[in-house]
């Protein structure tokens, strides 16, 4: 006698009608060289480097067999230019969906560059758990009310099968940190093109997975500094 399935006895199986979202971070779209790391301009309007190219395509392999069903983005060009990468294997579109975009930072110094306001934000988070104390920044609540809206909604409309979703460290974090009921919004460093996994149906959601990179191996890391 086979043993019964969990996900079966949670109906968060794909056979029970949940649907499986594979959580993407958006591919590396800093630039390449530090002549290039000049007076903060607008990173919302970057495309991917060359690295962050690499990474696209290699997530695209990642779901060659797994027959997605769709495949989602924020609508920030580094989240929709990896999507692409995703969704050209299985000959798909890409949805934008404007909930999944960057947690909105309040003003900053106008005078850092952008390597240093990037190093900058992430030692706050790490620090801190989160941006909260930038003043001006998204609030918490919103920022998870409105991923986990717009996933449960995605969910929802692809019940029973497999879903790329590409997203930014900060959202997907603060997601990940409602799912698993705690107070940080920023958990770890989300790798570019890393890969996050969950299971969701009719408002349970279960987190299968976090951070996967198994993908990325074959591409080198950028050099710590």
């Amino acid at each position: 006698m086979s043993r019964p399935d969990p996900l079966d006895e949670l109906e968060l199986s794909l056979r029970r009608g949940a649907a499986e979202l594979y959580v993407v971070r958006h591919a590396d779209a800093v630039p390449e060289s530090d002549e290039s790391f000049t007076i903060y301009d607008d990173y919302e309007a970057h495309p991917l480097s060359a690295r962050g190219r690499a990474q696209a395509e290699a997530a695209g392999e990642r779901f060659a067999e797994l027959e997605l069903a769709a495949v989602y983005a924020s609508h920030i060009r580094r989240a929709r230019e990896t999507a692409e990468a995703i969704a050209a294997v299985g000959r798909l579109e890409v949805h934008e969906e404007r909930d999944l975009r960057e947690i909105e930072i309040g003003a900053t110094d106008s005078t850092m560059a952008l390597r240093d306001r990037l190093a900058w934000l992430a030692m706050v988070a790490m620090r801190d758990g989160s941006w909260t104390g930038i003043p001006g920044t998204e609030p918490s609540a919103q920022v998870r009310a409105r991923m986990l809206r717009v996933l449960d909604a995605i969910a929802e409309r692809h019940a029973g099968t497999r879903v790329a979703v590409v997203s930014h460290a900060g959202a997907i974090n603060a997601a990940l940190g409602a799912i698993v009921a705690s107070d940080h919004d920023f958990l770890f460093p989300l790798a570019n093109a890393g890969i996050s996994v969950l299971r969701i149906k009719a408002g349970r959601r279960l987190l299968m997975s976090a951070n996967e990179t198994g993908h990325l191996v074959t591409i080198p890391s950028r050099p710590r500094r």
